[in-house]
């Protein structure tokens, strides 16, 4: 099977190669850089203090703390408050969370990019004023950790923690949220505690009384940071921290997917593989580190042994398959391993599922984590974006499944659809094969839909790569898509409306899969015979559908504000059905005729016209 390099930037064709392709989405539309989120990373809630608190401070004294700007700062600094404002609190959406900066109490310093807005550039240092004489409290040349509270949500934010040993003269600098842990568009977990080690501080083999620290924001109109409750603590000997991982089909015989669903027909599905990047971010220095994995079934594999130094990273990795076998969700644990006791379980440890399926198949985690519905210098034009994915065996796909995030209120009324591309390796391009029937939003919850292919089932053979996508065709409010765990870069890609290719650099999973060709899809094929004629009308119209076995239904009818103007539940019924539909008290316009059967909604537009 040929190979596409995705990670290496190697599509070519109209696709473009380093681009970076952001969205605006229903968190922040100012933001044209955009808003997809990302999962959150694992943290330690516990103090992970094996000796004494050398130092710590609550910024309850305002005075003892003071701004000093770097040389890109204009405007938006750091502040002690006790109160999150409102930028961050009037955010009603589910993807902006915690609401509450719950891990601090009374007051805490915050540099807020958000409100600052698009004409500032935050670049700026807060200090703590005065030197903190940990020699005098015995810190001696133990290892420490600055530990402390906080609270963000990360677009293109930097975060850092600088220490000094010798009054200010020199700092050493610490990433407190490096990507590898908080990918673009993270959140931070209700209550995180950070944890840093920063031993390399140290000068000529132990503390001074002349140690300083300070933190330090870099931002560009992103988001903002919030800390609290900071100490310096004595670090554990042993703590080896699990800092990301993934999982994916061979790089070397694949194309190195991340997949959740694998539907039966699928029986060649190779397995998955997994990588960690890791910390040993105690004190003492490990001579063999390795990464363990169990999963459903009895898999039980580990890597190679590494030796990982205090405060250094490195990855490891298993290249063993993990091959799930019959129906079902299937559990994977990932944890790293020393000879010894690790101090500081948990975060250590990750743990995800996968499902084994009847026809469904997908690369999405089913987590919505945030929503795309434009790229930047686009609105109100028509979009396509999905995931990239590779046929194991032959499959029959008969419809595409699209997760609807929430919706603005103007979407409703709005059209979207599915298409399937299929890579050509002589043309080294996508070419199109097929695409569903219109979806039709008819209320602003989020949920999922499944639209035949307009040409019927469709088969794909082994080796066939294609790209799958979720499509809306533009309005004032667009149609939002919902997108689940960070995945590769570069195999996220999608159309603008005039047919340019983008791929995402940092993205989520767009929740959209295939469906194989069983009886409820093959009865879905045709939206189950759905047709209302006439149409347009002017006093009534008829709602004819054919159903092959008893099924749960009921018929509405709504507005394109999404208001219910008929509804009938006809219980369960089985073969052909017409409903009549009285529009004689509507006024002119367009309307929504909603079949759902079993839970399933295939919507066609009615034109009311007297």
């Amino acid at each position: 099977m040929k190979k596409i390099y995705f990670l290496a930037g190697a599509l070519v064709g109209t696709f473009t190669l380093n681009a970076q392709i952001v969205t605006t989405n229903s968190l922040s539309a100012k933001k044209e850089r955009g808003e997809i989120l990302a999962p959150s990373k694992k943290v330690s809630n516990s103090l992970k203090a094996e000796g004494d608190v050398y130092w710590t401070n609550q910024f309850e004294n305002a005075a003892e703390w003071v701004q000093t700007d770097g040389t890109g700062h204009t405007g938006g600094d750091w502040s002690i408050i006790n109160t999150l404002p409102a930028n961050v609190t009037d955010q009603q959406v589910d993807y902006l969370w915690p609401t509450a900066f719950t891990g601090a109490t009374g007051n805490y310093a915050f540099i807020n990019s958000d409100e600052a807005g698009n004409a500032f550039l935050q670049d700026a240092y807060f200090e703590f004023q005065g030197d903190i004489a940990l020699a005098t409290e015995g810190a001696g040349s133990g290892s420490l950790y600055v530990t402390f509270a906080e609270y963000y949500r990360n677009f293109y934010d930097q975060t850092f923690i600088e220490v000094s040993n010798d009054g200010g003269l020199t700092w050493t600098t610490f990433e407190a949220n490096p990507e590898s842990e908080v990918p673009v568009n993270t959140n931070c977990v209700d209550g995180e505690v950070e944890v840093v080690n920063i031993s390399s501080a140290m000068t000529n083999g132990a503390w001074s009384d002349e140690v300083r620290i300070r933190f330090h924001y870099i931002g560009d109109w992103d988001w903002f940071w919030g800390v609290d409750d900071v100490q310096i603590v004595a670090a554990w000997d042993n703590d080896i921290k699990l800092n990301t991982y993934y999982q994916s089909t061979d790089v070397l015989t694949t194309q190195a997917l991340d997949y959740y669903y694998i539907p039966q027909s699928q029986a060649s599905y190779p397995g998955m593989t997994f990588g960690a990047w890791v910390t040993n971010n105690g004190g003492a220095d490990q001579a063999s580190v390795q990464l363990n994995v169990t999963a459903t079934g009895g898999y039980n594999q580990s890597s190679t042994a590494v030796g990982i130094d205090a405060t250094m990273m490195d990855s490891l990795s298993i290249s063993t398959p993990y091959i799930p076998t019959g129906l079902g969700t299937k559990t994977i644990n990932l944890t790293t391993v020393i000879p010894g006791t690790d101090s500081e379980l948990s975060n250590n440890q990750e743990s995800f599922e996968m499902y084994m399926t009847e026809y469904e198949y997908s690369r999405d985690n089913n987590i919505a984590t945030g929503s795309i519905s434009q790229v930047l210098s686009q609105e109100d034009l028509p979009l396509q974006i999905g995931n990239v994915m590779e046929i194991f065996d032959d499959m029959t796909v008969s419809a595409v499944k699209i997760r609807l995030a929430t919706q603005g209120n103007g979407a409703v009324g709005a059209e979207f659809f599915g298409v399937i591309y299929k890579y050509d390796f002589d043309l080294q391009d996508w070419t199109y094969v097929d695409e569903t029937s219109l979806g039709v939003i008819t209320n602003t919850t989020a949920k999922w839909d499944q639209l035949p292919l307009l040409g019927g089932p469709i088969t794909f053979t082994a080796g066939d790569v294609l790209l799958v996508v979720a499509g809306h065709t533009g309005g004032v409010t667009e149609v939002r898509f919902g997108m689940a765990q960070n995945t590769t870069e570069g195999t996220v890609l999608g159309f603008t409306a005039d047919g340019e290719g983008f791929r995402l650099t940092t993205p989520g999973a767009v929740m959209v899969r295939l469906l194989d060709e069983p009886l409820a899809v093959s009865e879905l094929a045709n939206n189950f015979g759905m047709s209302v004629y006439p149409n347009p009308t002017n006093t009534t119209s008829t709602l004819s559908f054919a159903l092959n076995n008893e099924s749960d239904v009921t018929v509405s009818v709504t507005d394109l504000a999404g208001k219910v103007v008929f509804t009938n539940a006809l219980g369960t019924v089985n073969g052909t059905q017409k409903v009549n539909l009285d529009t004689q008290a509507l006024s002119n316009g367009a309307y929504m005729v909603n079949l759902s059967v079993n839970g399933v909604v295939s919507t066609q537009k009615l034109i009311v016209r007297k």
